[in-house]
């Protein structure tokens, strides 16, 4: 029989009503004869109340102490879960990440798994039991309770799958599955059916919510099949795996898969020096972009993070040369995107009363950074000029 890994996200496990809904289908599933193992997250809005009242105690929560309270909000998910699937008639059991065995280094608020010791989820599922998972969580070396940080459960879920040889990792959320844009600012925008890792890659870099990074990295590493898909419809979703077939089109044509982007960014400009590399050592906050640029380290995260970074530097000594909001980005992703001069034109061209200040590329991506309130424009507007005629 073969494990099927399945995540579900904060809004699929929103309400009692949601989860009853999922046990329901997952029966289904269960009777067809596949090995299940489901991880959770939180049910939606339960992190950001539990982080709430952290700070309604203390403007800088120890970060040991925050993450104990995080990891409350997966264990009530998965045991509801876990009810829901015995009101079905289905044995079930559910696991903290520590009880799974996900084993992490010491970084607390985004700590990195370093192996998987899984032998009780493969005892349980050997007693025809559905496993359950608390995503976004695990145990340090040290025996501490940690969190795996932004997109944490799609991590575990991926990094599960790798270490139990899943035939299917399947990410359940509150979308389809890959569009060519953000739907909200693109509402024409394609789904994506197909998608290769390293296009997904540079998306999920690049600011796509469908999927974090770190989970693709995984996927890719270890070869594990993901399809993101709809857990109000269970309707196939995006499948990503080795590279997607070529579009129809000439040989050297440039074509964009998908348009990512980012707003409200804030950049820290930071001396290069021995301080501000033990800060770098100690961090524990996403960075969405760094680059170093003349004699600064330019550091690019999201605004919602200002005051914690504020107070780190303050503890490091460390007073930023400059500090901007107010920022974004849009990126295009595809090959080939930025070999071509004229296309560069192209871009350049249409952006033009944008206001953009930046523009980088990689071998997949072009990348322009515009002032925040400039980004649905240039998404759309790009999405008009170079995917439309594609999709």
């Amino acid at each position: 029989m073969a494990i099927i890994v399945k995540k579900f996200g904060g809004t699929s496990v929103g309400s009692v009503e949601l989860i009853r809904s999922i046990a329901k289908r997952l029966a289904r599933d269960y009777h067809r004869g596949d090995q299940l193992v489901l991880v959770v997250s939180a049910m939606a809005k339960t992190t950001d109340n539990l982080f709430n009242l952290a700070y309604e105690i203390t403007r800088h929560p120890s970060r040991r102490e925050l993450d104990m309270l995080l990891t409350a909000g997966e264990r009530i998910s998965m045991s509801l879960l876990s009810l829901s699937l015995m009101e079905e008639g289905i044995t079930s059991i559910s696991f903290t990440g520590s009880q799974s065995g996900i084993i992490t280094d010491n970084h607390h608020g985004n700590a990195k798994i370093l192996k998987v010791n899984a032998f009780r989820i493969h005892e349980e599922l050997a007693k025809e039991k559905v496993v359950i998972v608390a995503g976004f969580q695990g145990v340090s070396t040290a025996k501490e309770i940690t969190t795996l940080g932004r997109g944490g459960s799609d991590t575990s879920a991926v990094a599960l799958a790798c270490y139990l040889g899943a035939e299917k990792c399947e990410i359940y959320t509150d979308v389809d599955g890959v569009y060519t844009a953000d739907p909200r600012i693109v509402p024409k925008a394609g789904f994506i059916k197909e998608i290769g890792y390293a296009n997904m890659l540079a998306l999920a870099y690049s600011g796509s919510k469908v999927l974090h990074p770190r989970a693709v990295e995984f996927a890719c590493k270890y070869q594990v099949p993901v399809e993101v898909k709809s857990s109000f419809t269970f309707a196939p979703g995006t499948m990503i795996r080795a590279e997607e077939s070529p579009k129809d089109c000439s040989m050297e044509d440039r074509f964009v898969t998908a348009i990512a982007h980012k707003d409200n960014i804030m950049r820290y400009r930071l001396s290069p020096n021995s301080r501000t590399i033990d800060l770098l050592k100690a961090w524990h906050h996403e960075i969405f972009k760094f680059a170093k640029v003349d004699d600064a380290l330019e550091l690019y995260v999201e605004a919602k993070y200002e005051a914690e970074i504020d107070y780190l530097l303050s503890q490091h000594g460390i007073t930023a040369l400059a500090k901007e909001g107010g920022l974004g980005f849009v990126i295009l992703v595809g090959l080939g995107l930025a070999a071509d001069p004229a296309y560069l034109a192209r871009v350049m061209d249409l952006t033009a009363d944008m206001r953009v200040e930046r523009i980088a590329h990689s071998e997949r991506s072009l990348e322009l950074m515009l002032p925040t309130q400039n980004v649905a424009r240039a998404v759309a507007l790009l999405h008009q000029e170079l995917i439309g005629e594609n999709t």
